[in-house]
């Protein structure tokens, strides 16, 4: 009698708290990051919002942000700014509440440096006065969070992209990138499916081939290989591209 008891409590539980390992997942825009099929990526930003919005579970509020905060990078990427827009300001409701959860206060602070990097790409004429703001918000979040791997990504994302006057340097940009994932490899429970872990990899790529460390590129791709051997980007444009500058 005692363990049917415990059968039928354990049973109704599963339907009364989220799972932690399926409910909290971003494995869907991983999948989407590795192919490169954004409509994948929409698809996992859809399936969080609609977690969150049953369950009102943090983990997934910040999982959107995040899916959100990458997906407005493609856009601006590509030059569909309209869309990027738009998505901005959503992403900035998101940031607000956030910022209401405890355990997520260095990833809003890193996340505000990004919405701000962000309405610049948009404007660039809004660089005078949003850049300043940008180097102080830099500064609380480092404060906040200088053992946060999305912090030491959003300062490296600072550092690239600062003119050499105001204190930019590919060089520090790759010391920070480097720093984001030794803090992303300390983490014992580092997802599986943790999509930046990956991206930052590629961003330290990126960088060492524009300080012309072509075989440190090389190296990041590879790792990033290692890790996901499915992961089509870099397979099949970024690591035999440079390879080529090697040769």
């Amino acid at each position: 009698m005692i363990r049917i008891l415990v059968i039928i409590i354990i049973t109704l539980l599963s339907f009364v708290l989220p799972a932690s390992g399926s409910e909290c997942s971003k494995c869907t825009i991983y999948k989407g990051y590795i192919s490169g099929d954004m409509e994948m990526w929409e698809k996992g930003m859809s399936e969080l919002q609609e977690a969150y919005r049953r369950t009102s579970e943090p983990c997934m509020l910040f999982d959107l942000t995040e899916a959100r905060y990458g997906y407005i990078g493609f856009l601006l990427e590509t030059d569909k700014k309209n869309e990027a827009k738009l998505l901005i300001d959503i992403f900035e409701k998101d940031i607000e509440q956030l910022a209401a959860l405890k355990d997520y206060l260095a990833e809003t602070e890193a996340f505000r440096i990004a919405l701000l990097g962000f309405r610049m790409e948009l404007n660039p004429a809004k660089a005078m006065t949003l850049g300043p703001r940008a180097l102080k918000q830099l500064e609380k979040a480092v404060s906040i969070g200088s053992t946060n791997a999305a912090v030491w990504i959003e300062k490296a994302n600072s550092e690239a992209h600062m003119p050499a006057f105001a204190g930019g340097s590919k060089v520090k940009a790759a010391e920070s990138f480097r720093e984001a994932l030794r803090l992303f490899e300390a983490e014992p429970s580092l997802s599986a499916c943790n999509w930046r872990y990956l991206n930052t990899l590629v961003l330290l790529g990126q960088t060492l081939e524009k300080t012309e460390d072509y075989k440190g590129a090389r190296e990041a791709y590879l790792r990033a290989l290692r890790r996901e051997p499915g992961f089509l980007w870099v397979r099949n444009e970024l690591l035999p591209a440079v390879e080529k500058k090697i040769k």
